[in-house]
């Protein structure tokens, strides 16, 4: 996973960040960030800046920062903007390579009886699988919020 290309969202793209991050792609992303900064850390991280902002993007250009100037109003056509211009040809939701939503960290599988106290009891009682991250320690499990992403990812795949 370490030949991935790693990305940096300008502040405008927090949701494209977080599936991004689904997808298991390393995203950062910072809802209030100068300018300055974002081209800092996009350069010295070597990471591809997504962005709708064409200033921006000429700057990159200048300054040899790799970046994806997105066309699409819709994430739809953002998510599949990105994935054309990495040749990924088909994108899935698989929880080992899952990255937190919330921070970027790293999940990992971790066993239901040792976060049993913080998560509903529902969740407890139908699902077997659990994973956690391991920098903000947000659990995750696959429910229907997945299951609704699944349905947009499979709709991304048909555009790819």
């Amino acid at each position: 996973m370490s030949n991935r290309p790693k990305f940096l969202a300008d502040a405008m793209l927090g949701n494209i960040a977080r599936k991004l991050r689904l997808l298991g792609f390393d995203c950062k992303y910072f809802a209030t960030i100068k300018d300055d900064q974002l081209l800092s850390i996009a350069k010295n991280e070597n990471r591809i800046l997504i962005t709708r902002d064409h200033e921006i993007s000429n700057i990159c250009k200048k300054q040899d920062i790799v970046t994806i100037d997105l066309l699409g109003m819709d994430e739809m056509s953002q998510i599949v903007e990105i994935c054309k211009k990495i040749s990924v040809n088909k994108c899935k939701i698989n929880m080992t390579n899952v990255r937190c939503t919330l921070c970027n960290g790293i999940i990992q599988s971790i066993e239901k009886e040792k976060i049993i106290d913080r998560i509903p009891i529902k969740v407890v009682q139908s699902m077997q699988q659990f994973w956690i991250c391991d920098f903000c320690n947000k659990i995750y499990w696959e429910g229907t919020h997945i299951r609704n992403l699944q349905k947009f990812i499979d709709e991304v795949n048909e555009r790819l």
